[in-house]
């Protein structure tokens, strides 16, 4: 019985805390991608990852679908100059509920970065690239309010030699 009610309450929280049920686009945090435009292929492909806090409290980001918890998921949409989807081979990872280790803590006015070797989990070979990071919602806490959001970050042009 105690399960349930938590829950429930659980439940309740999350509906009524949560900013809308369709993404929001806002100004709580700026996502950036950088990477070298040529990189040779036997060294690995490399982007950094940068989200940045651009409000005056912290921000707790849910890593889930998102670059800092590394290749659990499909991430990115890498495409050839020819306009080909390279596909995703790395782990796809089921999950239940969240716990506190799941979160990122952003201070207010703070960055945060990561990088990461594309050639993990997706078959590049030489060639010229796209690479953006896919359209998932990113779930974070503002003040004790959860919110959905989207993070948007510019696409990237990497040559692999």
């Amino acid at each position: 019985m105690k399960n349930k009610l938590l829950a429930i309450l659980l439940l309740i929280f999350f509906s009524h805390s949560t900013k809308g049920d369709t993404p929001v686009n806002d100004n709580s945090f700026l996502c950036e991608m950088f990477a070298p435009a040529k990189q040779q292929l036997d060294h690995g492909v490399y982007i950094l990852f940068t989200i940045t806090n651009l409000t005056d409290h912290k921000l707790q980001f849910l890593t889930w679908y998102t670059p800092f918890e590394g290749f659990l998921s499909d991430l990115f949409i890498i495409k050839s100059d020819v306009g080909d989807q390279l596909k995703y081979n790395g782990m796809m990872v089921k999950r239940v509920k969240p716990s506190f280790e799941d979160y990122l803590i952003l201070p207010a006015k703070e960055k945060v970065e990561i990088t990461l070797d594309l050639t993990q989990v997706y078959s590049l070979t030489q060639g010229e690239y796209t690479v953006h990071l896919a359209s998932k919602n990113w779930h974070y806490i503002s003040n004790q309010t959860s919110f959905i959001s989207r993070c948007l970050a510019k696409k990237l042009s990497i040559k692999v030699e």
